[in-house]
């Protein structure tokens, strides 16, 4: 096309047009008046721009383009369990930063990328703070890291919750995450009922080497939402491509609204809600559309009500979707929803009795009921093996601090069924931790004649031992691994469930 257009150009230059004569194959030259021909070519240049803008104008108009999500026949090995040590990738005090914190991980076409915030001021939510990363290669279980790069930065601002994408037919990463004024406060925002934020996200071309400039979608997420919020944040941790090729990430808002304002004093966070909601992309990150989530504060019946606090989708099978988050009170477990429609939709949202989160703090004298409980955990899809029977196509890996009382224990759980029952946690940090986040990549190794393919995992989570906050460590595993530690487990019988099952509850009022 522009090839087309350039050839026109120089046409309408020079005022001639040059045909070939059929029979005689000599060149006749045809001396046309130069403005018969521009108002000609004018008429033409005008046909195309109107189909250019029509096309990118209406690009989720068009079906999805179904995106095959690279795979091989080779078969899955069965191998023996191996683990690395955890390693420090991220720290405090470190490259100008004074804390780091809020890990996002994935891993695509051989390389690690390990993105966080970098809090220059303080280590609480507040304060100046860029979006920074590393970028890894493996070599025999061992992993190459590059020095500390700032992926987006804007002055005045905190960038935070970074989300990364990977979309695998043009090999783009896509980062999302929130800009707040520095030095305003989240609760006063909550408080307030109105936000001061905006959604953006970067792009790299070249597998995390370099990346664009900040683009912002809020007017294509946030902005959507109803009634107006007053706080968002994506995340944290990575978001998903399903196998039909579409994009999508999750996040939570908070909004005032009849359901915040009639919350019982125990349950009351600042007279308002809190809801989970995802967001799709057809056309490769373009554009941004509203999808469905977990809006309904009283969706467990005889119960305090729900809410849906920081959000991670995984895939589970052919567009099936199962949406988890965190709950903000102490005495429940994590909360979750499943869509049968690509995100379109979700269904009632339950609570997954297995998945249990931190619930209490400690203070100088004794421990108390955190009011902002729970913690972030992540969750990533992988194919069932072919070595172990399975009602399923995939199995999902979950990760968190698996204790019912601090922010400890960091944990690793699998599904087997679709997210619907967990498996008792494999303890990898026994000391302090908080936020993680998981992915998926294949080895693929050669005996002889032979070609297999090994399933492995890493994890990129906040931990210590005297504060959860300390460092960011990355630690790799194998499934067996998961299996073995699975097996192995005691500490099922250790950790109680948040919520009681015999105790009573007054109905919602």
């Amino acid at each position: 096309m522009f090839k087309l257009i350039q050839y026109l150009a120089e046409v309408i230059k020079s005022g001639s047009l040059y045909c070939v004569d059929s029979m005689s194959m000599d060149r006749v030259a045809m001396r046309v008046h130069s403005s018969t021909l521009q108002f000609i070519f004018l008429c033409l240049g005008v046909l195309v721009v109107i189909v250019i803008i029509r096309q990118m104008s209406t690009p989720l108009q068009r079906t999805p383009i179904r995106v095959e999500i690279p795979t091989t026949s080779t078969p899955f090995m069965q191998e023996t369990p191996w683990q690395t040590n955890p390693e420090i990738i991220f720290t405090q005090d470190y490259f100008g930063y004074n804390t780091s914190r809020i890990p996002a991980l994935v891993h695509h076409n051989g390389y690690f990328l390990a993105f966080c915030e970098g809090r220059k001021d303080t280590p609480m939510d507040i304060g100046r703070m860029d979006i920074i990363y590393r970028r890894g290669t493996i070599e025999d279980k061992k992993v190459f890291w590059g020095d500390v790069q700032v992926v987006a930065s804007m002055y005045g601002y905190r960038l935070m919750n970074p989300n990364p994408i990977i979309e695998k037919e043009l090999n783009i990463v896509i980062v999302v995450f929130i800009g707040i004024p520095a030095w305003l406060d989240q609760f006063d925002m909550i408080q307030q009922g109105e936000h001061s934020q905006k959604v953006y996200m970067v792009k790299s071309f070249d597998n995390g080497e370099t990346w664009s400039g900040l683009r912002d979608i809020t007017d294509m997420t946030i902005a959507r939402i109803e009634p107006p919020i007053s706080m968002f944040a994506p995340g944290p941790g990575h978001g998903i491509q399903l196998e039909s090729g579409r994009l999508m990430f999750a996040g939570n808002y908070f909004v005032r609204d009849e359901n915040g304002l009639n919350h019982k004093p125990e349950v009351n966070f600042l007279n308002s809600s809190n809801y989970a909601v995802i967001f799709w992309s057809d056309d490769k990150g373009m554009t941004w559309e509203l999808g469905g989530g977990i809006t309904d504060p009283a969706s467990q019946e005889n119960f305090a009500p729900i809410f849906a606090n920081e959000a991670m989708v995984v895939e589970i099978d052919d567009g099936n979707i199962c949406l988890n988050c965190r709950t903000l009170h102490h005495d429940m477990p994590r909360v979750q929803a499943f869509s049968k429609d690509e995100g379109r939709t979700f269904g009632k949202s339950s609570l997954s009795m297995d998945l249990v989160e931190p619930g209490f703090k400690q203070t100088e004298n004794e421990t108390i009921p955190a009011h902002a409980a729970g913690c972030q955990a992540s969750l990533v899809g992988f194919p069932a093996p072919s070595h172990h029977p399975s009602q399923t196509r995939r199995w999902v890996l979950f990760s968190n601090p698996a204790s019912a009382m601090f922010r400890e224990q960091m944990s690793i759980r699998l599904s087997r069924d679709g997210c619907a029952t967990w498996s008792v946690p494999w303890t990898i940090h026994s000391n302090s931790s908080a936020y993680s986040d998981l992915t998926y990549f294949e080895t693929i190794i050669k005996r002889d004649s032979h070609t297999q393919r090994t399933q492995n995992f890493a994890l990129l989570y906040e931990g210590g031992y005297d504060s959860p906050y300390n460092h960011i460590y990355f630690k790799m595993f194998n499934l067996e691994a998961v299996l073995s530690g699975i097996q192995n487990s005691t500490n099922s019988f250790t950790h109680k469930l948040k919520m009681d099952s015999k105790k009573t509850r007054a109905p919602l009022e």
